[in-house]
């Protein structure tokens, strides 16, 4: 009988040693050793949690019932429900992404069309999937590249986290609901070119605002490149170019000794008042009080 429930740092501790301290997701792989580690018995835990088993076979007991998992079938259990691992196969693979319940519902919400889809039927009956193997990559990259992206320092990690956790909740989306679903659509080839034009802004964002260059070198219209970097990630377009923008900015007038009117030529603004009218907008301040503020330090 457990008297407590588990949270996210906690199980996570018990399944890998390299879980980022405060991450609302964690992922874990699994295997028959590992389990072995995990308490015994019922335990309830306070988060969200996706297994996908890639070989081998693992018995759950989900609020009483026996589940089988056997190769690529995937199991949503949401916080706050009974589960024990009761036995397992010795070559048992598995990936368990693990998110908070806040931090999800928050993620939830960057996407309209998602606002309002609930996961309280699972209380009655789980959601339960056997993936095809394209599906079954796809969530193994997705639950993989969300750990890597918390392993390295990046100025945009949490924005590409709630992307990726965003990917994550449109297939399951996909898998409940189908084609009644928009957003599930064309899933792999929205993700790629949200993924590409990061890559192209993050290049060409100096010179380049205008979202027809983006969407040009895409090979799509401007319409459909607008509403996929909105779905993959709630943010628009512009949105990203302006924080690119922002950003290159702040270091330059922290770590270069470029005049006004320089930073302006080499950013490709009209005239040195756009550049300061941009950045006051942003900032609350002046590009010259910015710098003066760096002064000395």
């Amino acid at each position: 009988m457990i008297s407590r429930i588990f949270t996210l740092a906690e199980v996570s501790g018990m399944m890998h040693n390299d879980y980022s301290h405060g991450a609302s997701v964690s992922v874990a792989s699994v295997d028959a050793p590992m389990l072995g580690k995990i308490e015994k018995g019922q335990i309830f835990v306070n988060f969200y949690t996706h297994v996908l088993v890639l070989k081998g076979k693992l018995s759950c007991r989900l609020k009483g019932d026996v589940i089988e998992l056997g190769e690529n079938d995937l199991v949503l259990v949401p916080p706050n429900y009974p589960i024990s691992y009761d036995s397992y196969t010795e070559d048992l693979q598995a990936i368990n992404l693990m998110v908070e319940e806040d931090y999800y519902n928050k993620v939830l919400a960057f996407d309209q069309n998602l606002t309002g889809m609930e996961y309280s039927y699972a209380y009655d009956q789980l959601p339960i999937f056997h993936l095809s193997t394209a599906k079954a990559e796809l969530f193994a990259v997705l639950s993989r590249q969300i750990h890597n992206t918390y392993s390295v320092p990046h100025l945009y990690r949490q924005e590409m986290i709630d992307h990726l956790v965003h990917v994550v909740q449109l297939l399951f989306s996909e898998l409940l609901y189908g084609s009644n679903m928009q957003p599930s659509h064309d899933l792999p080839n929205k993700q790629n070119i949200f993924k590409i034009f990061l890559h192209l802004a993050s290049r060409n964002f100096r010179k380049e605002r205008q979202i027809k260059f983006y969407a040009d070198r895409l090979n799509i219209t401007t319409t459909y490149l607008s509403r996929t970097v909105k779905e993959m990630s709630g943010q628009t377009v512009n949105s990203y170019l302006n924080t690119y923008l922002y950003n290159e900015i702040c270091k330059l007038l922290r770590s270069s000794s470029y005049n006004m009117s320089e930073i302006s030529e080499m950013l490709f603004f009209n005239d040195q008042s756009a550049l300061t009218n941009f950045f006051k907008t942003r900032s609350g301040m002046s590009p010259m009080a910015y710098r003066r503020s760096f002064e000395g330090k």
